[in-house]
C-alpha cells in the first residue's frame, strides 16, 4: 500500500527534505491530537481550573484546522517536484493513484472498527448519542460515493471518517490540475470561472491552499531569490496565533461571511507557511533517481483515516475500563490522551507496513 502520492522523484538537500517530513508528521500529529482532545477533554470554556499547563495544551491542540493547512501546503509542494520529474498527466495520474491506495484499505479498516465500536463498546453512546463526532454513515450509498470521491459535495463520509472530505478536496484539486493543464488558454479561462461560480467556496479556499504548495516548487525552480527565513516564521506565527484569536464563530460576522472568515483564516496559515518553505527551498537542486518516503506514506494514512482508530480506543476504554469521555484535565487523563495519540499513529504505521508488505 505504499503511496505514489507521497513518493517522490528527485534528489535535493538533506535539510530541505527533513523539513518536508518533519513539516508533514507534525501537521498529522497536531491534527489527530486535535480530535483527540475534542474526546477526551471538555472545551476550555468548561475547564474548572486553569492552569498554565491546560492553557498550553487547549492552544496546541486547537490548531487542527490550521494543521490541515500545513499538510495541503506540503502535498502540494510534493505534487509540484512530481511534476518537475515527468509529463503532467504521469505525476497527477501517479498522485491520484497513490489517493485510492489509501482510500480502499481505509474504508475497510474504517467499515470494520466503526462495526466493532458500535457493536461491543457504545457504552458511552459515543456512536450513537454525539453526532458531532460521528453519524455513522455504513451505508452502502455513502460507499459508493466514497469511492467516487463525491464526499461532501453528495453524500456524507464513510462511517465515522470525518477526514475523507479532505481526502476528496485533494483528489478534485488533482483533477482540475490536470484538466487545466491539458486545455487551451480559453478553456482554461472558462474552466477557472465555472469552478469559482459552482463549487462550494470551502472547496475553493483549500484548493488555494495546496496550490500555494505546488507555487513553492514552482518558484524555488526558477528563482534564485528567497525571502528571509526570520521574516516567514513570525509570519507563520503570527498567521497562527490570528487564526486562534479569531477563533472557530461563524456569527462574528452576517452569514455567509462569518463561515468565509473562518476558512479564509486558514488560507493565511497556508500561505505564510508556503513563504516558509520557500525560504528554506533550496538555492540549487537536480532531479532524478527515486526516493520512496514510506515514513510519508504512514503520515498520509494516519492523517486521512485516524477517526475510526481512535473512536474504537475511546470508546473501548469508556465501555471496559470505565473511563468517561469528555473529562476535565488531569494528570491521569493527560495521560491516557499520550496513549491514544500513540496507539492511533502505531495502528495506522502498522497497517501502512503491511499494505507495502502485499
Amino acid at each position: 500500500m505504499t503511496s505514489k502520492s507521497t513518493t517522490v522523484w528527485f534528489h535535493m538537500p538533506n535539510r530541505f527534505l527533513t523539513f518536508l517530513l518533519v513539516s508533514r508528521w507534525t501537521s498529522v500529529i497536531v491534527a489527530l491530537m486535535y480530535h483527540v482532545r475534542f474526546l477526551l477533554f471538555v472545551d476550555y470554556e468548561d475547564v474548572h481550573t486553569k492552569t498554565g499547563l491546560s492553557k498550553a495544551f487547549y492552544f496546541l491542540t486547537g490548531l487542527g484546522h490550521e494543521s490541515f493547512a500545513v499538510f495541503f501546503v506540503v502535498d502540494g509542494i510534493l505534487t509540484g517536484l512530481m511534476l518537475q520529474r515527468g509529463p503532467p498527466g504521469a505525476a497527477v495520474g501517479r498522485h491520484v493513484a497513490g489517493l485510492y491506495r489509501l482510500l480502499l484499505p481505509g474504508l475497510v479498516l474504517g467499515a470494520f472498527l466503526d462495526v466493532l465500536g458500535a457493536r461491543y463498546f457504545n457504552g458511552s453512546g459515543l456512536y450513537t448519542a454525539y453526532p458531532a463526532f460521528s453519524t455513522l454513515t455504513l451505508s452502502y450509498t455513502s460507499l459508493l460515493g466514497n469511492l467516487l470521491m463525491l464526499q461532501p459535495f453528495v453524500v456524507p463520509t464513510f462511517g465515522s471518517n470525518g477526514m475523507l472530505y479532505l481526502l476528496s478536496y485533494l483528489f478534485w484539486s488533482l483533477v482540475l490540475l490536470a484538466l487545466v493543464l491539458r486545455a487551451k488558454r480559453l478553456v482554461q479561462v472558462l474552466l477557472l470561472a465555472a469552478v469559482v461560480l459552482l463549487v462550494p467556496f470551502q472547496f475553493l479556499v483549500w484548493a488555494a491552499i495546496w496550490m500555494s504548495g505546488l507555487a513553492v516548487a514552482w518558484l524555488g525552480a526558477t528563482r534564485d531569490a528567497r525571502p528571509s527565513l526570520a521574516i516567514a516564521l513570525a509570519c507563520f506565527v503570527g498567521s497562527l496565533l490570528l487564526s486562534r484569536i479569531v477563533g472557530a464563530d461563524t456569527h462574528v460576522l452576517p452569514p455567509p461571511f462569518g463561515a468565509w472568515l473562518i476558512q479564509c483564516k486558514y488560507l493565511l496559515v497556508g500561505a505564510s507557511f508556503a513563504v516558509a518553505a520557500l525560504a528554506v527551498y533550496p538555492a540549487r537542486a537536480f532531479y532524478g533517481g527515486t526516493v520512496v518516503d514510506r515514513t510519508g506514506s504512514a503520515a498520509a494514512f494516519t492523517f486521512f483515516f485516524h477517526f475510526p482508530v481512535m473512536m474504537l480506543l475511546v470508546a473501548a476504554g469508556a465501555t471496559l475500563l470505565g473511563h468517561p469521555i469528555m473529562q476535565q484535565p488531569t494528570t491521569t487523563r493527560y495521560g491516557e490522551f499520550v496513549a491514544v495519540v500513540a496507539a492511533c499513529v502505531g495502528t495506522t504505521a502498522l497497517v501502512t507496513r503491511a499494505g507495502a508488505a502485499l
